[in-house]
């Protein structure tokens, strides 16, 4: 009960900003600018960058990538700062400042995943969580780029590189805090690092199973008069 009511009011407040923040979903209105249309009625039916970057420019995908990268970042400092502002004098209140960004964090992720503004669909989530990443902690973000950037080169197809990283998240995130740091916030900081892993990877289940199936395309402009991405076996538009 002590816990709800020292950190129960600050959680709120920073979610509520967070998710606000979250549901900007820079991919439609940029898509919007350039070209008149919804992203969400082209391609995959994704509100997301690389969906921008198949179907209408570099350029737009650049802007959409700087949007949801940012948003992200400033997520996690809304939430840090509305925990110390409103927990003062709360003993290892760094710890748990943290802990109150990650938790920002994750509904700044809900926020891009489901929209307020744009009727709750969205992207995936991968360049936010990225920019949440970096912001919660550059130390484990950079080993994060470091395999994605290995993962692109092998394979050529972002989904594959987003679902290495997430699966690795958890366990850099937890072998930082323990050895690294030797944090008390080890365990939260992990559980929520699992919960992005597993947004992430359910967000891409489509792509999965195209994985699976052999027909998940490389990922790169795509070119006028090209055929289009494959769609959801179920009938639903996706991409990340």
């Amino acid at each position: 009960m002590e816990l709800i009511t020292t950190f129960g009011l600050p959680i709120l407040i920073s979610a509520v900003i967070a998710y606000l923040l979250g549901s900007i979903s820079f991919a439609i209105p940029v898509t919007k600018l350039f070209t008149g249309k919804d992203i969400r009625t082209m391609g995959s039916g994704n509100a997301g960058f690389t969906n921008v970057l198949r179907c209408v420019s570099i350029p737009a995908a650049v802007i959409t990538f700087i949007g949801d990268f940012a948003k992200g970042i400033c997520s996690v400092f809304i939430g840090e700062m509305v925990f110390n502002l409103m927990c003062p004098g709360v003993p290892d209140i760094d710890s748990i400042a943290k802990v109150g960004a990650g938790i920002a964090g994750l509904f700044a992720l809900l926020g891009h995943l489901f929209p307020l503004y744009f009727g709750f669909k969205g992207g995936k989530g991968v360049l936010i969580s990225a920019g949440i990443i970096c912001a919660l902690d550059w130390k484990c973000f950079l080993p994060l780029v470091g395999i994605f950037l290995i993962a692109l080169a092998i394979t050529k197809t972002v989904s594959k590189c987003s679902l290495t990283v997430a699966v690795c998240y958890p366990i850099i995130t937890l072998l930082f805090n323990l050895f690294v740091y030797k944090s008390s916030a080890w365990l939260p900081m992990t559980l929520i690092a699992l919960c992005f892993a597993a947004v992430v990877i359910y967000m891409h289940r489509a792509n999965i199973r195209r994985i699976l199936d052999g027909t998940e395309p490389k990922t790169i402009a795509r070119k006028k008069g090209a055929p289009e991405p494959p769609r959801d076996p179920d009938g639903k538009k996706e991409e990340k």
